[in-house]
């Protein structure tokens, strides 16, 4: 038991996942649109990003990347286009 116990916290990398979301800012004062791809939430992007209090976050898509978040330099793609 305590053998598999350790096997298990070894092997965590393999079962890792993550979230991307597709948001979608609009400022309303403008009527500008942009798309960004994260892995952080509206809210979570709005603490850790410049927006403008003209500007709203939403999402339009999001799906499930596997691996590591740690490093990585981009979100894996999109899988429905």
């Amino acid at each position: 038991m305590k053998l598999f116990l350790v096997l298990l916290g070894l092997s965590t990398n393999a079962w890792a996942e993550y979230r991307a979301f597709e948001l979608v800012i609009v400022d309303s004062a403008t009527g500008q649109e942009r798309i960004e791809i994260s892995t952080l939430t509206p809210a979570q992007y709005r603490q850790f990003h410049a927006v403008k209090s003209t500007e709203s976050v939403s999402y339009r898509a999001t799906w499930m990347c596997r691996g590591s978040t740690a490093h990585r330099a981009r979100t894996c793609p999109n899988p429905k286009q």
